[in-house]
């Protein structure tokens, strides 16, 4: 049997690894939204103006929409329960220390689960949507930057932000279901929001497994033709996929990611399969050999199925080095 020391050790490094990706992505997600957290409904600023309303619950996750084809979960309730509060927030504050923002130092330690919403193809510009689930309640927006917008759902409450945006990625909108959930829009999505908000979430939009410490969704396109272009091979490699999922999960002996790609067919599985393998096999001849001693691909039909164990000692040793190596 594992000694205790030995399992304790392995859990605080999966955790510290779903973590560290987690808030990674959000300081990403987030460098200029704003330095405070929005009011949230009930608050005569954000009520709407009198006329008929929409009365329906707005689950968190419903308002990234479709045309955002990644979309990320992290469960930071989870990682707060196996690193403790105080090893979490210091974790929090290495991801953050390059992006300091007052609005994640106040509504990230409220939140239990993050989505983030992205646009694969147009990663550079920004376009994305940031919904941070949890006690929300007591959060107000700086007048001087946030005027409140007509919301015609019941419960909703919504911020525009004072004058030009700045960057492409910079938040444009802010939305409160309540003091459930706060979501930051950026200015390329704000119609979309305000369209799934009118009509109810999109059919194909991403959904994440609620399971693990992170997981994704992600339906992939084909990349714009500039890039075509200039990768036909990776190009051909995305074009012949349909989707791909994925869950990162706490175990006794490390981090284990499961995974699943979904080709348009089964000759679109076998390219990913064949770059998956090269991948594998390149690693094995450097010294990163140990992160695929335990990593398992297989193609059933157009699926192909990664499993993969990174073992505790190795998640430890990476979190624990500041290089960029």
């Amino acid at each position: 049997m594992r000694a205790a020391a030995d399992v304790r050790a392995a859990a605080a490094a999966g955790l510290a690894l779903g973590q560290a990706i987690g808030l990674a992505l959000i300081a990403l997600a987030l460098p200029a939204c704003g330095d405070a957290a929005p009011r949230l409904a009930g608050d005569r600023g954000a009520q709407a103006p009198a006329g008929p309303r929409i009365v329906r619950r707005v689950e968190p996750a419903d308002l990234i929409p479709a045309d955002l084809d990644l979309v990320v979960r992290v469960d930071v309730a989870r990682m707060r329960a196996g690193l403790g509060q105080a090893a979490a927030d210091a974790l929090a504050r290495r991801a953050l220390d390059e992006a300091p923002d007052a609005l994640l130092e106040s509504a990230l330690p409220r939140a239990d689960v993050v989505w983030l919403g992205l646009r694969l193809a147009d990663l550079e510009e920004g376009d994305r949507v940031v919904v941070l689930e949890g006690r929300m309640a007591g959060l107000a927006p700086d007048p001087d930057r946030w005027e409140a917008a007509p919301s015609s759902q019941g419960g909703v409450s919504v911020f525009d932000r004072r004058g030009s945006v700045g960057a492409r990625a910079d938040a444009a909108r802010i939305v409160a279901l309540g003091d459930r959930a706060v979501a930051l829009v950026s200015a390329v999505e704000v119609s979309s929001v305000a369209r799934v908000l009118r009509d109810g979430p999109d059919a194909r939009r991403g959904d994440p497994a609620a399971e693990g410490l992170v997981s994704l969704d992600l339906r992939a396109r084909r990349l714009p033709p500039r890039l075509e272009r200039r990768f036909p091979s990776i190009s051909a490699l995305v074009a012949g996929v349909e989707r791909v999922r994925a869950v990162a999960s706490l175990h006794d002996e490390g981090v284990r990611v499961d995974a699943e790609i979904v080709g348009v067919d089964a000759a679109g599985a076998g390219r990913a399969l064949r770059f998956l393998e090269v991948l594998r096999d390149n690693l094995e001849e450097t010294r990163h050999a140990e992160l695929v001693e335990a990593l398992s691909i297989e193609q059933v039909e157009r699926a192909v199925r990664l499993r993969w164990l990174i073992p505790a000692p190795l998640v430890l040793s990476l979190l624990s080095s500041r290089s960029p190596g």
